[in-house]
């Protein structure tokens, strides 16, 4: 059973933080811009949605114009924190007239090129052809999101968008690609939100209620309520803050953390019928079909079953795979003792040492998924031994 000082022992390295320059050239950009376009990954989690609604609130308070930008829209608790609806999921309508095509690649450029492409290619793009109308933005900012792919169809319609435009991108995963003209990647942090909040204090922008009841919202999901291992004084003393500035911790750890709607619990009842361990208990995964999804009704949501199976006396690597809307199969991986941010970086994923995911593209099967993560987790299980 895991103890206190195991998880002291076990506590995973943290790489170094955000340099001098990456603060100067993020805080110059922020400063020089006046439209911001911020983008968030797909699938969003309380992390992402928090990082985009907060920090959207803190700039418009220092006089920005800001749009906000995800694949997915939030559901749930995360569709009430204040400027949900603002979020758009398509960014052409912004900027191109409607039917215009899509600027095309350069000659000998793949479309569908691999994540280092996309990043050498943005940052040597100004010949691409313009845009056919001029951009109503100025900057770009990557909020929680470990490579621009991970952006999903905002990044994958309107890459030549990603090329001519600054970027800073804005992370605290272990995996990310430091794809931005400036990169505030800090994998000690426990939520981009930390990362926010340090930037603001740098650009002299005190948070407003509705930016710190977002920013807090990002901390308390990411760290579990302020219990993981990534969590540290300056977290607490950051989240201090927010709440001294008027966000209200004791509802949205209600909204956000204890409530569950009825779709949600009525898919859990489904999925839970599907526990499995194997390698003597030390695995434990969760399946989620479609039909469970479409079956439990609004709000069928699925987070927090890899946590469920990975705090399961024994179990030293949790997971949950689960059927997409686009045919994919999302897994999901927490682990106390497992660098799990390897196991799904073997097959494209990343995230952190303890919480991480990966998916697999259609048509692969969640059996196909099933048989490929054990075999990784296993063999990573016998390397640790």
């Amino acid at each position: 059973m895991t103890t206190v000082a195991a998880d002291v022992a076990s506590a995973p390295e943290i790489p170094p933080a955000i340099t001098d320059d990456d603060w100067s050239a993020a805080v110059e950009l922020v400063r020089n811009a006046h439209r911001i376009l911020l983008c968030t990954h797909r699938k969003p989690d309380g992390d992402a949605i928090g990082s985009l609604l907060g920090l959207g609130h803190a700039l418009e308070s220092g006089g920005k114009q800001v749009t906000l930008a995800c694949a997915d829209r939030p559901d749930g608790s995360l569709a009430t924190l204040p400027g949900a609806a603002r979020i758009v999921t398509d960014l052409a309508p912004l900027y191109r007239p409607a039917g215009a095509a899509r600027a095309a690649p350069r000659a000998g450029e793949d479309h569908e090129g691999s994540e280092g492409d996309a990043t050498d290619n943005r940052s040597a793009g100004l010949s691409r052809a313009p845009a056919v109308r001029p951009l109503p933005w100025d900057l770009i900012i990557s909020l929680d999101a470990s490579a621009l792919d991970r952006l999903g169809a905002l990044y994958d319609a309107n890459r030549p968008l990603f090329e001519r435009l600054p970027v800073i991108d804005l992370d605290h995963h272990f995996t990310n690609d430091r794809f931005g003209n400036a990169n505030l990647v800090d994998p000690g942090a426990a939520s981009a939100t930390e990362v926010i909040t340090l930037i603001l204090e740098r650009l002299g922008i005190t948070p407003n209620v509705a930016a710190a009841t977002c920013l807090l919202a990002g901390m308390m999901t990411d760290s579990l309520s302020f219990q993981t291992e990534s969590t540290t004084p300056r977290t607490l003393r950051l989240a201090a803050s927010l709440v001294e500035a008027g966000a209200p911790i004791s509802a949205l750890a209600y909204v956000l953390l204890r409530q569950r709607p009825m779709g949600g619990a009525l898919l859990w009842s489904k999925a839970l019928g599907t526990l499995q361990f194997a390698a003597d208990g030390k695995i434990a995964w969760i399946e989620v079909t479609r039909a469970m999804i479409e079956s439990s009704g609004p709000a069928a949501d699925s987070g927090g079953l890899s946590g469920f199976a990975g705090n399961i006396a024994g179990v030293q690597v949790g997971m949950a795979l689960e059927e997409g809307a686009d045919g994919n199969v999302y897994v999901g991986l927490r682990s106390q003792s497992v660098d799990i941010a390897a196991i799904a970086a073997q097959f494209g994923g990343g995230g952190h040492k303890r919480a991480a995911g990966c998916h697999f593209l259609s048509p692969a099967t969640i059996a196909d998924a099933r048989a490929k993560m054990l075999a990784a987790i296993e063999a990573a299980l016998a390397a640790g031994e």
